[in-house]
């Protein structure tokens, strides 16, 4: 019992710090936000703070990771949704996937930014290997080699696809610029289309 007043305590104290890092970083800036605000912010002691984080970019990385993971499996889910009613094929999936994401992040653009202003190749990494979006690169992988590709060249179009479409959106969504997403999306699924086609 006291074992997992322990566990949903710290789970507690985690949540709020995520929760006002995410708000800090989203509103000021990462850059502009110092772990004093965001313990302050989170009602947490500092030590705390360590306790779950190296440091503020650490803490950066894991809030992209917790909030990418959660709406990849959101996506996931609605793609197995969208199966269950229509026939769709690989590339289909694909787009509707993208699709799912360009919905969302017109709807939540600062954390479109928090993730592209800080998404290292490392943390591209993680995010692949993240539960969510195992089975969806496993899929991606065996959709290459069935057409009698390799994994080597599915890794490398998924670098692509997924660098295309960050960039895309951010420029698009965020900024703008130089066109409005749904002025260019007909076309950025065009090139998607292209890229998975072996």
């Amino acid at each position: 019992m006291k074992k997992t007043k322990v566990t949903e305590n710290k789970r507690i104290k985690m949540t709020r710090l995520y929760d006002s890092a995410y708000e800090l970083f989203t509103s000021n800036g990462v850059h502009n936000t110092v772990i004093d605000d965001i313990v302050k912010k989170a009602g947490v002691a500092k030590g705390t703070f360590y306790l779950y984080c190296k440091n503020k970019y650490d803490l950066v990385d894991k809030i992209i990771l917790h909030k990418s993971s959660a709406l990849f499996d959101s996506a996931m889910k609605a793609v197995a949704e969208k199966h269950k009613t229509d026939k769709m094929d690989f590339t289909e999936s694909v787009i509707f996937f993208v699709d799912y994401l360009l919905n969302y992040f017109k709807k939540n653009k600062e954390l479109l930014s928090l993730i592209y202003k800080n998404l290292s190749y490392g943390l591209y990494e993680k995010a692949l290997t993240c539960e969510e979006m195992e089975e969806a690169k496993r899929v991606f992988i065996e959709h290459f080699i069935t057409k009698g590709s390799n994994s080597e060249v599915a890794k490398q179009r998924l670098f692509i696809v997924v660098s295309m479409v960050g960039a895309v959106c951010y420029n698009s969504i965020v900024l703008e610029m130089p066109y409005p997403i749904d002025s260019i999306k007909h076309e950025l699924y065009l090139s998607i289309t292209e890229l998975l086609s072996c």
